[in-house]
């Protein structure tokens, strides 16, 4: 029994390995200018506890997607609940916290825009990671947005799903932190504006 349980615990540090390696990878490169022998010789993992694991790069991308999905938002929620005392300075938070991300030396765009971009086929999975990433987010900022008062939450959240995109978007092909801080000033005009009355 324990000799099957270091296995499983070495197989499940193997395919840990072989996302946080293909993670980078994909990032650093590109989905499509990364091949499965590259991951390989870059996690230190046989090819076949690849395939064990992951038998197509399709499912290697929709996993890699997901585990930074997940990441993310841990970062994301983490992040953002240090940041003020109030729900309303939480949520203009948002954007300090998106700021430093963009801003930081490793940024090559938001991840979840580049898999968008560069996988063609909507149909992928990896699309329908970033829409629920997308959806979760909106669900931390309706939370957000009720605790501040602010009227119609859900109308809301919207709202500043448009000024997130807009700002990673930005952040990703011009490689600058500015649309951080006009969408926090057009989020500021937007909570004063449904807030109260």
């Amino acid at each position: 029994m324990s000799t099957h349980l270091t296995m499983t615990t070495e197989s499940s540090h193997a395919r840990q390995q072989i996302l946080e390696t293909a993670s980078e990878l994909f990032y650093q490169k590109g989905i499509q200018h990364v091949g499965i022998n590259e991951v390989i010789a870059a996690s230190g993992v046989a090819k076949r506890t690849l395939y064990r694991w992951f038998p197509s790069k399709d499912l290697l991308i929709e996993e890699v997607m997901k585990y930074r999905a997940i990441q993310w938002l841990y970062w994301f929620e983490d992040a953002v609940s240090e940041r003020g005392i109030t729900p309303k300075e939480r949520l203009l938070g948002t954007f300090d916290v998106l700021r430093e991300w963009y801003s930081s030396p490793n940024f090559r765009g938001c991840p979840f825009i580049n898999a968008v971009l560069e996988i063609a086929d909507a149909s992928h999975k990896a699309h329908q990671v970033s829409i629920d990433l997308r959806e979760s987010i909106r669900q931390i900022i309706v939370r957000l947005a009720a605790e501040a008062g602010v009227k119609n939450p859900e109308f809301f959240s919207q709202q500043y799903l448009l000024l997130i995109g807009g700002a990673s978007l930005m952040a990703t092909i011009e490689q600058s932190p500015n649309g951080a801080t006009f969408a926090q000033s057009a989020l500021s005009v937007l909570i004063d504006a449904n807030i109260g009355n």
